[in-house]
């Protein structure tokens, strides 16, 4: 409500006096100097269109908390959100894999590299990290710590598994993590493995710590069932996939790579084109110069901000001469957020993050139902990994990403007073 409200402001029409003591606009050419009134926001229509993003964000999330209210409920939002992240994955490495390409709105979505149905692998990259998130924590919700007492029954359970959803949710996380991989995206695949061995390591610890004076059987087989899960997927994701698809390839980018995409127009007609995407290599360094330019806006700008989804107008202000490319976005969150928001909305959406994460680490520790410890880790481990990644990458500012963001930081909530 309060983020909405901040930028409904910033399209009100105010007084001029008022908006040059909020910031340095005036310095910088963005008012005239014959009207009485300006708009916090140097382009209402782009704030305009932004705020009715963040109403329809804000109704998904409405809508969860109304009808998720049971566990059957959480049980297919997590089905639904790995079908999606599976759904990606296959579509991207089957095009990688056959070099196969396809249009989107006039754009020929073609790259070397796997990206699904998204522009950029970079994004596709950080939609199945959220994916990939819920499904480890689905599966983490479905380790029941049942112990087999003999080798008849332990021979009953490997043949039942093979057979039941959590081999099916298993080989999901197993195509996800080669679409990830192939995605080639390095702050992508940095990003998941850091979240997975940041959030796992907190869980075995803390769990280890939480049950070391607990005479339950069953509890501590859970936990030594889901140490081994975590060191399983370390293990599986990184030596045997990463070998296969190739981790060797997202390490060279780290060397060597280029996040200005560039354009060409092909013409097919008389009177139609078709925009043909692409990356070219550059290094890491040019990747954050972008943010490092926009860094000033925050400071001219630091209460209000420039005003929602303006920042592809701004920057043209503070960049460079010889500045080459169109720069729509930074690839960086954080400065985007701070700079179109201001500290003040940049502060709202920290407070929001911390309080999730907060609920998620009292039901991580503290709660004995194992489905609620799941989607905690899900929750933790989908926000620390966009976070990592939202340093260099702008994934926050794709619908679609931001949606399912969304989704998984109102987990915590979805699991208060859940009905059987």
């Amino acid at each position: 409500g309060m983020w909405m409200a901040l930028l409904a402001i910033q399209i009100v029409p105010l007084p001029i006096a008022w908006t040059d003591a909020l910031d340095q606009r005036a310095l910088r050419g963005f008012t005239g100097q014959d009207r009485a009134f300006a708009t916090i926001s140097i382009d209402p229509y782009s704030t305009r269109l932004y705020l009715i993003k963040a109403v329809i964000l804000t109704a998904v999330c409405w809508l969860a908390l109304t009808l998720i209210n049971a566990r059957q409920h959480v049980k297919w939002l997590a089905r639904v959100v790995v079908f999606s992240g599976l759904l990606q994955a296959m579509i991207g490495v089957v095009l990688m894999a056959s070099g196969a390409s396809f249009l989107m709105f006039f754009v020929d979505m073609s790259n070397p590299r796997g990206h699904g149905t998204f522009v950029s692998p970079n994004n596709f990259a950080g939609y199945l990290e959220l994916t990939l998130a819920v499904g480890i924590g689905f599966m983490i919700a479905k380790l029941d710590g049942h112990a087999a007492a003999s080798w008849r029954q332990r021979l009953h359970g490997w043949l039942a598994l093979l057979i039941s959803e959590k081999a099916l949710l298993r080989l999901s996380l197993i195509i996800m993590v080669v679409g990830l991989v192939a995605s080639r995206s390095r702050m992508g695949n940095a990003a998941f493995f850091a979240s997975l061995l940041i959030v796992g390591t907190f869980t075995i610890l803390f769990a280890k710590h939480a049950t070391q004076h607990v005479q339950d059987r069953r509890g501590k087989s859970t936990l030594r069932a889901t140490i081994f899960f975590i060191t399983s997927l370390i293990v599986l994701d990184v030596f045997i996939i990463g070998g296969v698809v190739g981790v060797e390839k997202v390490v060279q980018r780290l060397e060597d790579t280029n996040l200005k995409m560039q354009t060409e127009n092909t013409q097919t007609g008389a009177s139609g084109g078709v925009v043909r995407a692409y990356h070219q290599e550059a290094s890491v360094e040019e990747r954050s110069e972008a943010a490092r330019y926009a860094l000033p806006i925050v400071r001219d700008f630091p209460w209000l901000g420039t005003g929602g989804g303006t920042f592809h107008l701004t920057f043209q202000h503070y960049q460079p001469s010889g500045w080459e490319g169109y720069q729509d976005h930074v690839h960086n969150d954080f400065v985007e957020f701070a700079s179109e928001v201001g500290l003040t909305g940049f502060l709202l959406l920290v407070l929001m993050v911390a309080h999730s994460v907060w609920c998620s680490v009292r039901l991580l520790l503290h709660s004995h139902d194992q489905l609620a410890r799941g989607m905690a880790f899900a929750s933790l481990m989908g926000i620390t990994s966009l976070l990592i990644h939202g340093a260099v990458d702008f994934n926050l500012q794709i619908p679609a990403t931001a949606m399912l963001f969304l989704i998984v930081l109102w987990l915590p909530y979805l699991l208060r007073g859940l009905k059987r």
